[in-house]
């Protein structure tokens, strides 16, 4: 395992410590989370997709993401009819299993396990997956919830959005054959390099043994769906699309990786059954961080 990833279990752990001591809670992690969504994430953005020579194929990645977000959601609503799950329950099921964590977690990973060129596909895949989590899964919220923003509100929200403006800057550049002046990469690689530590964090601090208790059952079974199921359909787009070596390797990898922060957010916003969103991602995070240690052999094994 390289020291990167290491040190991203390391501070997972110190995380995960904090706040089960109480020194630290939910309050502290949404104040980082915002921090790594509005500050370091875009300048994560912006270096890594500045250096990256994109080949007419980049668009593939984020079709790959459209060919496991959703059919994941159609196949987790087919399960919660078979369950016969009540309606706050079968939306936020259906969000946990479909929302992918690529800022906290799939980002930080990659970026450890295949440096910045892996990185910048992870970035393009995430851009048709964020694209389907700000507008099919969080209108499948609203449906299935008791509570939602008003649309106005959620158009303001998305088109504010750091990381997509980032995305959106750093393309044009590259549509326009541009590159960040040198003094502007300058000042945005130290920030650029507290995404990692500051997300494992973000991970640590949203572990939550209560909840996790009271929803076992389902979310064991959420958590199934989300990687399994994520590594089977990743595997299904890659052979679909005829992806190769890095590009193969990262969506079968970052499909499979544990459910995303995001869910929780849009659960709490719609009123759907929060404490089953917060379950599957926080059991599906410890799944992932403890996956990591074989994640460089099975990287390699996908690139051959």
């Amino acid at each position: 395992m390289t020291p990167s990833l290491q040190a991203f279990i390391a501070i997972f752990v110190v995380g995960a410590l904090l706040r089960s001591l109480g020194l630290l809670d939910k309050s502290h992690a949404e104040r980082l989370a915002s921090l790594v969504f509005s500050v370091s994430l875009p300048a994560t953005i912006l270096v890594s997709l500045d250096r990256v020579v994109l080949s007419p194929a980049a668009w593939l990645l984020p079709l790959a993401a459209c060919l496991i977000t959703l059919p994941m959601a159609a196949c987790s609503w087919q399960l919660t009819r078979l369950i016969g799950l009540p309606r706050a329950t079968t939306g936020g099921f259906i969000l946990a299993t479909s929302c992918i964590n690529s800022v906290y977690f799939a980002f930080p990973v990659i970026l450890g396990t295949f440096g910045e060129e892996g990185l910048a596909r992870a970035i393009l895949f995430d851009l048709g997956q964020t694209s389907l989590t700000l507008t099919v899964l969080y209108a499948l919220a609203v449906w299935y919830g008791t509570e939602c923003d008003s649309p106005r509100s959620l158009a303001i929200r998305f088109l504010s959005s750091p990381p997509l403006w980032a995305l959106a800057g750093i393309l044009t550049l590259k549509f326009l054959a541009l590159h960040l002046p040198s003094w502007t990469q300058e000042l945005l690689v130290p920030v650029h390099l507290t995404t990692t530590p500051l997300a494992s964090l973000v991970l640590g601090l949203s572990i939550n043994l209560a909840n996790i208790y009271r929803t076992a059952r389902l979310a064991i079974l959420g958590v199934t769906i989300r990687m399994a199921g994520g590594v089977l359909l990743g595997w299904l787009a890659a052979i679909s699309l005829d992806l190769t070596g890095v590009d193969r390797a990262v969506v079968v990898l970052v499909a499979g990786m544990p459910s995303a922060v995001t869910a929780v957010i849009f659960a709490s916003d719609t009123g759907l059954d929060e404490d089953l969103v917060a379950s599957v991602v926080a059991l599906s995070i410890c799944l992932g961080v403890g996956i990591l240690p074989w994640l460089p052999q099975i990287a390699g094994w996908l690139m051959e």
